[in-house]
């Protein structure tokens, strides 16, 4: 379990975690109806003081992507490693709290090579989960989806991680958000554009009928582009057809995420440019702080893949100018762990969000991404470092 996670009336994803209304997820027994979240009855610790006060939690989610060679090549993989852990030794001088979502293909690969990663992630105070958008669910649909969400969070369960959401679990397809409740998470993250297909006619934002046609997500890969006011407070669901639309009754909760042109840069190439990015992030984190809402979560997660190099020049000056904002309270690095459980003890107690409003309903059927061909696979398999 990573530093600061907080203990709320409901208990992240690990084994002997309780479900109302089902069996053990993903181990035995039927499953039975879809849990709604009640109010507790007893006051809930809802954790630090960001979760209420207008600060805004700013995540950074790194999706340490598969190097599909490294499972057999073990210099592979530790470079790989090497990678991240300075990333890490960078992040640490800048107070920031790394989320690292694993690929199923690089836990296979801690596995094999006997690497404590995992355990010397958590110990330095980084949190890690589950990245499942790799291509490793691609195709598969309920009882197989569940039974393969559930392989990957029990695999990196074992190494003593407590792992209480899932990124990428979304779909173009029905089922996705009651499969993810069923293979026991909390919460999905990694929400784009290619998930808003599997929603219903009447909840299908107007404008964005263009994503009927995306052929993978590859080529439909933005996050959502949506109000800001939507954007900060995560919102909770039970129903594929429906996941756009807050239900405070909701067993999932949908954390969206936001796009820092600097980090989608380097995701894609490993460089960025240094202006443009800083300008881009320091607006993005002034547009949060000016929007966020007293008494509820305001958060934003923002991603970076690994995958390519960093851009380190890049990346450290987004920290630095990330720091001046911490220093005057406007924003805090946390785990999305902790995000996903005060948003868990807060719901039955906010009231819904509004509806949604599309920022940009422009279509990416002519196009893809910097660096992914129209077409193609998501993500980019990667064998060098």
């Amino acid at each position: 379990m990573a530093a600061g996670h907080l203990t709320t009336g409901r208990e992240g994803g690990g084994p002997g975690r309780a479900y109302p209304g089902r069996a053990d997820p993903g181990r035995s027994g039927p499953l039975r109806a879809l849990p709604s979240r009640a109010a507790p009855s007893a006051p809930v610790d809802t954790g630090p003081a960001w979760a209420a006060d207008r600060t805004v939690a700013v995540a950074l989610t790194v999706h340490v992507e598969r190097h599909d060679t490294e499972v057999h090549d073990e210099a592979e993989f530790d470079a790989h490693v090497a990678t991240l852990e300075q990333l890490a030794d960078l992040a640490e001088q800048y107070g920031v709290v790394l989320n690292l979502e694993l690929s199923s293909p690089f836990v296979e690969a801690v596995d094999q090579w006997d690497s404590t990663f995992i355990e010397d992630m958590t110990a330095r105070g980084h949190a890690v989960s589950q990245h499942s958008g790799d291509r490793s669910i691609d195709g598969l649909t309920g009882e197989a989806r569940i039974a393969e969400l559930t392989r990957q969070r029990e695999a990196i369960e074992a190494h003593g991680v407590d792992v209480t959401y899932v990124s990428g679990g979304c779909s173009d397809d029905a089922g996705w958000v009651e499969d993810a409740i069923a293979a026991g998470f909390d919460a999905v993250t990694g929400t784009t554009e290619f998930c808003l297909a599997s929603l219903d006619d009447a909840t299908l934002p107007d404008g964005m009928d263009w994503v009927r046609d995306c052929p993978n997500a590859a080529v439909c890969h933005d996050p959502l582009h949506i109000q800001l006011e939507r954007l900060l407070h995560p919102w909770t669901t039970s129903s594929t057809s429906t996941w756009l639309v807050d239900d405070p009754a909701g067993g999932l909760v949908v954390v969206p995420g936001s796009e820092a042109d600097g980090l989608a840069a380097m995701s894609m190439t490993g460089d960025a440019d240094l202006e443009s990015s800083l300008t881009q992030w320091t607006a993005l984190l002034d547009g949060a702080v000016a929007a966020a809402v007293p008494g509820q979560v305001n958060a934003i997660n923002v991603v970076v893949s690994v995958g390519p190099t960093p851009d380190w020049e890049v990346l450290e000056a987004m920290f630095a100018a990330a720091s001046d904002r911490v220093v005057t309270g406007d924003i805090a690095w946390v785990s999305l762990a902790d995000v996903v459980a005060v948003s868990v003890a807060e719901a039955p107690s906010q009231p819904a969000d509004p509806a949604v409003v599309p920022t940009d309903t422009t279509s990416d059927l002519g196009g893809t991404m910097p660096g992914r061909p129209v077409g193609g696979t998501l993500p980019p398999v990667t064998t060098t470092v």
